[in-house]
């Protein structure tokens, strides 16, 4: 009978029984590589990109804005309350670009509003990043050049598809 240090010494890496027992290694997954779905046309990158610096702006902007109007009240300083004010004016206009763009702003896939806000049912997958899947997906525009629906579930790359060539017109 062989002890477990025998054993092991004639299962070397070259015996078949090695081969057997031993697990395969498995293949690292391609992280950008994968097929993904592309955007229509140049001008929906452009939009996807607008709306997702435009949402990161607002969401940067609460919170200091909020902290700016503490300051100001707590200090009695009127220069900081301008400054308050002009931060709530940038806060609106970004706000009405965020509105008229980010309506187009659609996932290829299945129209979905992706960075609006919309009441529909979001996919069983949909994550949020600080509690928001409207940052998330611009978060990733931003960042990593693609985006995950929250409607669908599908990867799109932020790029347009390729325009096809023209047909030649025959007289």
């Amino acid at each position: 009978m062989n002890t477990p240090n025998q054993f092991r010494q004639e299962c070397n890496d070259d015996s078949p029984w090695r081969a057997i027992t031993k697990p395969p290694k498995l293949e690292k997954r391609k992280s950008v590589n994968m097929k993904m779905h592309l955007l229509p046309s140049r001008y929906s990158v452009a939009r996807f990109k607008l709306v997702s610096w435009v949402v990161l702006f607002i969401f940067l902007m609460i919170p200091s804005t909020l902290g700016v109007i503490a300051y100001s009240v707590a200090v009695e300083d009127h220069q900081f309350m301008e400054i308050a004010l002009a931060c709530i004016g940038l806060m609106v206009i970004a706000m009405v670009i965020l509105g008229s763009v980010s309506s187009r702003a659609c996932c290829p896939i299945c129209h979905g509003k992706t960075v609006s806000y919309n009441a529909c049912t979001k996919h069983g997958s949909a994550r949020r990043f600080l509690g928001s899947y409207r940052l998330r997906v611009a978060c990733t525009v931003i960042f990593k050049k693609y985006f995950c629906c929250p409607y669908c579930g599908e990867s799109t790359a932020i790029q347009a598809r390729p325009r096809p060539l023209p047909r030649l017109k025959y007289h």
